[in-house]
């Protein structure tokens, strides 16, 4: 009773002193996560920072940094932000995937870091075709900030434990390429890269996955077989046509030869 009671009194405390220590931050970012200092953002949408100033000295200059480099001598940047110094904003309008990294707020000497990650978007071809026999290859094409993907064919997630599936990397991107060795007509159906990274981790909305799928469409190893043989059939009808052809005529013209007057 008394542990569990201690336990509690603990948990309490270290709940006050954070919140305690948090009223004396002269600076407070706007954090989506902030046990992690974590903020996320859609590529191609805004991505909008603040950092509350509490009891500013008067004439204070708020500074922003990304990766330590002050903002404005950031060359991906230039032309593409703006400060908002009413409100101690720093806001990109359209980000782009090269905009996550390290982001920091400066006041007076004091400091507070926002590690800023970009969602994961994923894109596979709509449908992929193979010959039975033949070997699939796909790419799941993903950014965002250091994204982890997986394949799944039903519910059956894809790894390397068969010597068929090999999953490897593409562009540092671990299981980027899935690769299906001696495809059968058992394989076709929906095949889906499902990516996730630290915005799913410990943002709010974990459930929500970036994904997409491509459709097998296996061909037979004879499919290219049928279309040369009804080539062959027709050529072999077309001649047989113009055979009897040719024999009906020949037989009409020595009708008309045998029924010519003689001469005297």
């Amino acid at each position: 009773m008394e542990a569990k009671f201690l336990a509690s009194a603990l948990s309490f405390l270290s709940i006050f002193l954070a919140i305690y220590a948090q009223s004396l931050d002269k600076l407070v970012p706007n954090y989506d996560n902030a046990e992690h200092q974590m903020k996320f953002y859609d590529i191609r949408s805004p991505l909008v920072l603040s950092c509350n100033v509490k009891d500013g000295t008067p004439g204070g200059v708020l500074i922003w940094r990304k990766n330590n480099t002050a903002v404005t001598e950031v060359a991906s940047l230039k032309g593409r932000f703006k400060l908002i110094a009413d409100e101690n904003k720093f806001i990109i309008d359209k980000t782009d995937t090269t905009d996550d990294g390290e982001y920091s707020c400066e006041y007076n000497g004091e400091k507070r870091k926002i590690e800023v990650i970009a969602r994961v978007v994923v894109r596979v071809p709509s449908n992929t075709a193979v010959v039975e026999g033949e070997k699939m290859s796909v790419t799941c094409s993903v950014v965002g900030t250091k994204p982890r993907l997986t394949w799944t064919y039903g519910n059956v997630t894809l790894t390397n434990a068969t010597d068929r599936v090999i999953v490897k990397p593409d562009n540092g991107v671990p299981n980027a390429i899935l690769t299906l060795d001696n495809v059968t007509l058992d394989d076709r159906g929906e095949y889906k890269c499902t990516g996730v990274n630290a915005a799913n981790d410990y943002g709010q909305n974990t459930t929500t996955l970036a994904s997409d799928a491509t459709t097998l469409r296996v061909k037979s190893k004879f499919a290219a077989l049928w279309p040369f043989l009804g080539i062959c059939a027709e050529v072999l009808i077309l001649c047989i046509i113009i055979l009897i052809y040719e024999k009906r005529r020949n037989k009409s013209e020595l009708e008309e030869s045998d029924t010519d007057p003689q001469e005297q």
